[in-house]
């Protein structure tokens, strides 16, 4: 599934854990912080929006699935 940069932030809102599944099968459970695309490249050099969980930051083209964790 696709993600959009609006549905990352909508999860980082809900101030819930989460739990995220990306496409090698890696699965990483916490909390969410979200990053823009513009925000992205400036921070990281990645022009695509991330999302951070539990202190890992993901691309948005690595994710397969997230969910809520509780």
């Amino acid at each position: 599934m696709s993600y959009t940069e609006k549905e990352l932030f909508d999860y980082m809102d809900s101030r819930r854990p989460v739990r995220v599944e990306c496409t090698d099968g890696a699965v990483f459970v916490g909390p969410c912080w979200a990053y823009g695309a513009a925000l992205s490249e400036e921070e990281f050099g990645m022009a695509e929006p991330l999302l951070d969980v539990g202190g890992t930051t993901l691309r948005i083209s690595d994710i397969e699935k997230i969910e809520f964790a509780d």
